[in-house]
């Protein structure tokens, strides 16, 4: 939209914490109001400047909030002012805006947000605390940013109040943690509470609509806490068998995966034969700017893959998707990395599609355990085009076992791993899997 619109910059007012907005506002943004032909915000905000002097009309923000694309065009020969409350570039319509008319026609006036004026408020270095906003987020994505000892402030909404947070704290093993309520910041009925997890008065506490949580994550058994660096135990997915065994990719495979695979932030990835999904689901936890899309056919691993999912609050940025590699990726968008861990016999048109698929420098890694699936693997990559290069490794691991009460390092099957690295562009037609075209 940004090239359709040829009016004049919108001007984005963050009001501030308060029930009045005058206060908060420098000169230059009353100004704006007073100029303005059309006023937009919330009913609440446009409640905070019926004080200040402006013939502008004002108009409630439309639902669904996307709608106010439409009549943005259909107005934008004329003056027009938004309203957000606080900073509208940190969790408000900044982000949105800039996406759809571009940065160059907007003009931003940022005021405290409520998370500045909630730390303030109990005197919580800003820089030392992450924000999390569950508003219109599932709540059990809270789950993949806990983090032992560290504080977050949280934009909560009907399904994330205080006691529903208390409940994922202390079913994450975070039994001894505080929470700060933080309601009607700035206005007249401005209150701060502060409860420990287990407290029955938090159950039953009647919060104001405004308010923000602040939390600060500790445990009596720090051991059983789900560890904050990647090499999640085996024994933590659920796979329908015992635990730790079962369809998954085990840790010391996962972790050199992983690093041939080299996540960067912002990509987009496909875990092709994802069985419980251990894959995709450490690359999303330690990589919450990227996507991946976790491709599975059966319905026993779907199931598993999908609770492991919910298990560990990767839910914003893992999608799974049922069905069978190759013809489920065709709708999916191009990948920066793939990882294939199973490919049902398929894996020559697999790895087809996925290198045809690729990005420049992206990379394909794959697994095989079988030898049959090893020298598929090895044919496959036989002869590739010019835009490739391949590395292998092989990785063999011993666990540690027992047998008349001695130590016993007891070998696992061996496991090989081909990185597959697409280089730039080239005008060889060749096939990445040089075996079919022979």
């Amino acid at each position: 939209m940004a090239e359709l619109w040829q009016g004049k910059p919108i001007h984005i007012i963050g009001l501030g914490v308060g029930s009045q907005a005058g206060p908060q506002l420098n000169d230059r943004a009353v100004n704006v109001i007073s100029e303005a032909q059309w006023v937009i915000g919330a009913e609440h905000q446009l409640s905070k400047i019926e004080h200040l002097a402006t013939q502008a009309k004002k108009l409630n923000y439309p639902s669904p909030f996307t709608s106010l694309k439409d009549w943005l065009i259909h107005h934008q020969s004329e003056t027009i002012v938004l309203l957000g409350s606080g900073d509208p570039l940190f969790y408000g319509l900044g982000a949105w805006l800039t996406k759809t008319l571009g940065a160059d026609n907007l003009v931003f006036h940022t005021n405290v947000s409520s998370f500045q004026a909630a730390c303030a408020q109990i005197g919580l270095p800003h820089q030392d605390v992450e924000t999390i906003s569950l508003h219109g987020r599932p709540l059990e994505s809270i789950r993949s940013r806990l983090r032992l000892n560290q504080f977050f402030t949280i934009l909560t909404d009907q399904y994330s109040h205080p006691a529903a947070i208390e409940n994922e704290l202390i079913s994450a093993g975070f039994d001894q943690s505080k929470l700060w309520v933080c309601q009607d910041l700035g206005g007249e009925n401005q209150a701060i509470h502060s409860f420990e997890v287990n407290d029955p008065a938090l159950m039953n506490f009647e919060f104001h609509p405004l308010h923000v949580t602040i939390i600060q994550c500790l445990s009596s058994n720090p051991n059983q806490l789900t560890p904050e660096f990647p090499g999640l135990p085996d024994d933590a997915f659920e796979t329908g068998k015992a635990p730790g065994k079962g369809l998954i990719t085990k840790r010391e495979v996962r972790l050199a995966a992983l690093s041939y695979l080299s996540p960067k932030s912002g990509e987009i990835a496909w875990d092709i034969g994802t069985g419980c999904g251990s894959v995709a689901i450490e690359w999303a936890r330690w990589n919450r700017t990227g996507h991946v899309f976790a491709i599975e056919h059966h319905p026993e691993r779907l199931k598993y893959c999908r609770l492991n999912q919910q298990k560990f609050g990767v839910i914003s940025n893992m999608k799974v998707v049922e069905g069978y590699a190759p013809d489920a990726c065709h709708n999916l968008p191009d990948p920066d990395a793939v990882f294939i861990g199973g490919s049902g016999g398929r894996l020559i048109d697999i790895l087809e599609l996925s290198f045809q698929r690729l990005k420049e420098h992206g990379r394909v890694v794959i697994t095989a355990v079988t030898e049959s699936t090893k020298s598929e693997l090895y044919q496959a990559l036989e002869n590739i085009p010019d835009n490739a290069e391949v590395e292998w490794s092989q990785v063999s691991v011993s666990k540690g076992d027992e047998i008349a009460g001695q130590l016993l390092l007891r070998p696992q099957l061996p496991v090989l791993i081909a990185q597959i690295r697409k280089l730039a562009t080239s005008t060889s037609a060749q096939s990445i899997a040089g075996v079919k075209d022979s």
